[in-house]
């Protein structure tokens, strides 16, 4: 209980936004009568220390003191520095490591100098206290700050050495005590605080009445706030006093444990307490916005976790205490190093995916303490089971540094040749391809870090050797903490790959209690498009294990060598049937995907008012293969629909947990067919950085030669945003202004005309991507919106529309310059997904659910210059577009395409396990025909041998050849 209301009375005094009275008095009140616990338990600390140490004090007892302040300070910085991320400098670790030295903790100060002065009063022999001398001393050390505090006078709590005075008064001041009878002390104890803590009320009322009103007490700063903060308060005092007395009177301090008392105070009164750990642990300064139940609801449970933790890391203490000086550790020695060891790799593998700068690792962590929490408790998993396997303790840390030495080696190689961090995958695939590895890499800067680590194995074992240290577990402890490690780790690296992909929008489903505390909690989301990304917002640790188990697909019903061999011949024959009237060799003509970014017309959408801003696509959709598309995402989801597009692979038939192929897909499998390998010249355009997606190494994994971005050393040539000014900002934030889509069309003429013949390209645009911030192109810039949207979703509508009306314009002039080619010209264009700006006034989310359909349907169109022939399908999905535009252009197929031209002629588009019908209405897979299943079952059967298979149909294989 004392630890508790000890944590309590700290926790009140350091929340923040609470002092303003204006907001609510009554919460005001509260917040001040909790907060005067701080300094009135500091007091009741000290008088116990004093009077302990009046009864017995020697060497021994000033070190046991010393060194749970040093531990304490260096541990709690340490626990903040790991979770918050906070930004040290030279100062504050000096701060930390001679907290005595720098008054970095004032109780701690005062808790030494009463132990010192106990020791030297022995010495010196002093009788009896003279009580005139207390009261002077009390009118200046308690009295004069206590004035000057309420009246904003001074804004220190103590003068030089104010703090130590304090500690001799009440050293001082506990012997005086044992001069004066039992009976007069409980006697005038009952009298002070009734007297103190009745004035001290009224008080904090009438401080609250004229507060408001006179500029010595203006708000936001009150005298109550204010006091709490001052240990030498009187009403602190003489309350903190009169119990004292009262619990000494009952023998109640003597059962006290002083140990666990005073590593709760210097806890709750560490300097990062305040607002590193408090306030970034449990978001005090949304405490005032809650209902005043839930408000004393988020301060005791609070209290009571932050009590907890201070009980357990004083149980670690006294027993890391006991075996040290034993010189004789074992488990609890074993679980601080290794907690210590967690914290410290943590940040170390932090900063190295930032190039070790310290600034950019911290910029979006420092705000997420439960996650970085959550990695710190991994490796902490991870370190105990090296602990258990290898049951010996300097052998167990020298083998966990190797490892987060190589990692940290790894990783920064890694980003310094790619500029991505390293992922599991890459294990496996390094030590295939280890030639390729070591060529990325500086030989010397690796013999280098190889003779590291075999130093620190040989010093390893020489030291467990020389030591002689016993066993840290016993069998069944050994046996506990494997499964209890591996199952922590295990269940995350389930959990975790099956939450939703922050671009995808969550289903009602989706909503499992894990998800929605890892979400709201914990804020963990997850980053498919940037791995960088990934590993700075979430953590290495909970990055590396949300990747780590990752299921490609589900085998499909009757796959074996056999059937995929007779389903090879079969499609082989089916391919034969098709070519017989086709006429014509893709690969001499110049076939172009453009995924246009958010392209959609927003008069679909239930609610929207508008004028088509489209007019120009919408009217090309009445003379070619056109219609809607049924997009995998909402918001997001750019590079699922261009590896769709390009693989002919569907997302559906993936296991839901794998979210972009690209990254968790494609650096696990050597081919990955695609239209790329029906041409010889292909290259890419993407008028933006090439980091996300993983696409560079991708798009060299499917064969393209050049990948044209605003990055070295294939940079595009036209920069121009909308409007003709200058594109800016390299990242996707509220500033920055995209390179247009009139830009990427005259780069995509630059380099469909350095080649002649047949030749691929595919181009991903990037004028509308979010954000769609009002008056975004200048406020005569805003297409004319209304409806049942909110004023806010409407206002980002008028802007995304006027990007897209800019859009059709310039592809009505992209189509003039295709019609005036002489070579046969393709385009394949589609929008990959709705913006997610939509937000309607009334019932929001349950609209997003009823119009699920709407959401996900963009527009799609396939356009030949010399040919009018048309495939029909109003309802289309990206894979289905290799099979349309072959079929629109009367190419001839391969067994793999010939597959795909029946799945889009005989079976409805399916994107997230629904299928979308001609209507628009969407069905699930048991709503098929037996016909369409059996079809579909053949579609995954190919898909799974290729990717998650035994691949019997390899890159040589005729299945791909036409």
């Amino acid at each position: 209980m004392i630890v508790f209301l000890i944590i309590l009375g700290s926790a009140t005094a350091y929340s923040s936004g609470v002092w303003h009275f204006n907001i609510d008095a009554k919460r005001a009140f509260l917040f001040e009568i909790l907060s005067s616990l701080k300094p009135i338990i500091e007091n009741i600390v000290l008088l116990i220390l004093a009077d302990r140490v009046l009864k017995k004090v020697n060497f021994n007892k000033i070190r046991d003191v010393w060194l749970q302040i040093v531990f304490y300070s260096l541990f709690f910085s340490l626990l903040v520095w790991g979770m918050i991320a906070v930004r040290f400098n030279t100062f504050d670790i000096f701060r930390s490591s001679f907290p005595i030295l720098f008054q970095t903790n004032k109780l701690a100060t005062a808790a030494l100098t009463v132990c010192v002065g106990a020791f030297l009063l022995r010495k010196i022999n002093i009788e009896k206290i003279k009580l005139r001398y207390l009261i002077y001393a009390f009118l200046v050390l308690s009295v004069m700050p206590t004035i000057l505090w309420i009246t904003k006078l001074s804004g220190d709590a103590s003068f030089s050495f104010g703090t130590m005075l304090w500690g001799i008064f009440l050293l001082l001041a506990t012997k005086y005590l044992n001069q004066i009878s039992a009976e007069n002390k409980v006697k005038y104890a009952k009298r002070f605080l009734g007297i103190f803590a009745g004035s001290g009320l009224v008080l904090t009322l009438l401080l609250n009445l004229v507060g408001p009103h006179n500029i010595i007490f203006n708000n936001g700063d009150i005298a109550i706030n204010r006091l709490s903060f001052l240990m030498t308060n009187s009403w602190a005092f003489f309350i903190g006093l009169s119990v004292f007395i009262l619990l000494k009177q009952q023998n109640i301090t003597n059962y006290i444990s002083w140990d666990l008392v005073f590593g709760a105070s210097l806890f709750s009164t560490h300097f990062l307490f305040i607002k590193p750990f408090w306030r970034n642990m449990w978001g005090t300064v949304y405490w005032m916005q809650q209902t005043p139940l839930h408000l004393i609801g988020a301060i005791l449970i609070s209290a009571v976790v932050t009590t907890l933790i201070a009980i357990l890391i004083e149980i670690l203490r006294g027993n890391f205490k006991h075996q040290v000086l034993a010189f004789s550790p074992k488990k609890t020695v074993a679980m601080v190093i290794a907690l210590a060891l967690s914290i410290f790799a943590n940040v170390i593998m932090l900063i190295s995916n930032s190039s070790f700068s310290v600034r950019s690792a911290v910029a979006v962590v420092r705000y997420k303490p439960q996650l970085m929490l959550l990695n710190m408790l991994m490796i902490f998993a991870f370190i105990m089971i090296i602990f258990a396997l290898i049951n010996r303790l300097v052998i167990s840390i020298t083998a966990f540094s190797v490892v987060l030495l190589v990692f940290v080696f790894a990783n920064y190689q890694k980003i310094l040749s790619r500029d991505e961090p390293i992922l599991p995958v890459d294990i496996s695939s390094n030590l295939k391809n280890i030639k390729e590895i070591t060529s990325l890499v500086n030989v010397w800067l690796v013999a280098a870090v190889a003779a590291i680590l075999v130093i620190l194995v040989l010093l390893g074992v020489y030291l467990e050797r020389r030591a002689k240290f016993v066993p840290i577990f016993s069998w069944k402890q050994r046996l506990l903490l494997l499964v209890s490690g591996v199952a922590f780790l295990g269940f995350f690296m389930i959990k975790l790959p099956l939450m939703p992909s922050s671009v995808v929008t969550w289903k009602t489903e989706d909503h499992t209690i894990f998800n929605d505390v890892m979400a709201n909690q914990f804020k963990y989301k997850a980053h498919p498009g940037s791995i960088k990304g990934d590993f700075r917002s979430n953590g290495p640790v909970v990055t590396l294990v949300s990747r780590m188990i990752i299921p490609i697909m589900e085998q499909p019903s009757g796959y074996s060598k056999a059937a995929i061999m007779q389903l090879s011949q079969k499609l082989e024959k089916e391919a034969k049937s098709i070519n017989k009237d086709r006429q014509n060799d893709i690969s001499k003509q110049t076939v172009v995907y453009i995924l246009s970014e958010s392209f959609s017309n927003p008069q679909r959408v239930p609610g929207v008012q508008m004028n088509d801003p489209i007019p120009n696509t919408d009217q090309l959709k009445k003379t070619t293969t056109s219609g809607l598309m049924d997009s995998y995402g909402y918001g997001g989801g750019t590079a699922d629909m261009e590896y769709e597009a390009l693989t002919s692979m569907s997302l559906n038939n993936f296991a839901p947990a794998l979210s972009t192929p690209y990254v968790e897909l494609m650096p696990k499998i050597k081919y990955q067919p695609s239209v790329l390998d029906l041409f010889k010249t292909k290259n890419a355009i993407h008028p933006f950085q090439p980091t996300y997606y993983n696409r560079i190494n991708a798009f060299k994994q499917l064969g393209f030669q050049k990948f044209y971005n605003t990055y070295a050393p294939d940079q595009v040539k036209y920069k121009e945003a909308i409007g003709g000014v200058e594109s800016s900002g390299d990242s996707i934030a509220s500033g920055s202004k995209y390179i247009s889509d009139k830009s990427a069309y005259e780069e995509l003429k630059l380099i469909m005309d350095q080649h002649q013949g047949g030749q691929f390209i595919q181009l991903s645009t990037m004028q509308n991507h979010m954000p769609y911030f009002k008056d975004k192109y200048g406020k005569e810039n805003n297409f004319p919106a209304s409806g049942s949207l909110s004023d806010a979703s409407l206002d980002r509508l008028r802007t995304y529309a006027y990007g897209i009306n800019q859009t059709d314009q310039d592809l009505k002039e992209l189509i003039k310059q295709v019609d005036s080619e002489k070579r046969d010209v393709t385009l394949v264009f589609y929008g990959d997904h709705l913006p997610g700006l939509y937000e309607w006034q009334k019932d929001s989310d349950q609209k997003l659910v009823q119009y699920d359909s709407e959401i996900h349907q963009t527009d799609y169109f396939i356009y030949s210059n010399h040919s009018k022939r048309k495939v029909k399908k109003a309802v289309a999905a990206p894979y289905m577009f290799t099979p349309m535009m072959l079929e629109q252009t009367n190419s001839k197929v391969s067994p793999y395409y010939a597959l795909l031209t029946k799945c889009m002629e005989q079976l409805p588009a399916g994107e997230r396990d629904k299928y979308m019908l001609d209507n628009g209405k969407q069905v699930s897979e048991k709503d098929l025909t037996a016909k369409q299943k059996e079809l579909l079952n053949e579609y995954k059967l190919i898909q799974y041998d290729i990717t998650a298979g035994k691949h019997y149909l390899g890159e040589n294989s005729s299945f791909f050849k036409v």
